[in-house]
């Protein structure tokens, strides 16, 4: 389960997960918002507001940046928030929409 930050006082919601492997590439936008750098990374699970990831350590990441889908057109915004090894946590800017999941996971059920 993904907990998702609250605030002081404020009950934690939690959100179930759903194990996926799918590649993907982490988006890198410059200051000036024009070129792009992308890097290829493996989601391991995801869940309405965050995922796992598996991507090389050696490889220096801003705090924001973009995560695509393969097979998906969508660009979600992110905050990573955990990096250990390979181990790349992130948080998404807003809750995905409980359609953009299904779809996935139906998409990854299929094998396509």
């Amino acid at each position: 389960m993904h907990r998702a930050q609250t605030h002081s006082g404020e009950a934690a919601v939690v959100y179930k997960h759903y194990f996926i492997e799918r590649p993907c590439r982490i988006l890198i936008i410059t200051d000036h918002l024009s070129a792009r750098t992308f890097y290829r990374a493996v989601l391991r699970h995801i869940s309405l507001c965050g995922a796992m990831l598996d991507m090389s350590p050696a490889i220096p990441l801003p705090t924001q940046f973009f995560l695509q889908i393969d097979g998906f057109e969508e660009e979600l915004g992110c905050n990573a928030i955990l990096r250990t090894g390979v181990n790349l946590g992130v948080r998404f800017n807003t809750l995905l929409p409980q359609a953009f999941l299904s779809r996935l996971i139906r998409v990854d059920f299929r094998g396509t």
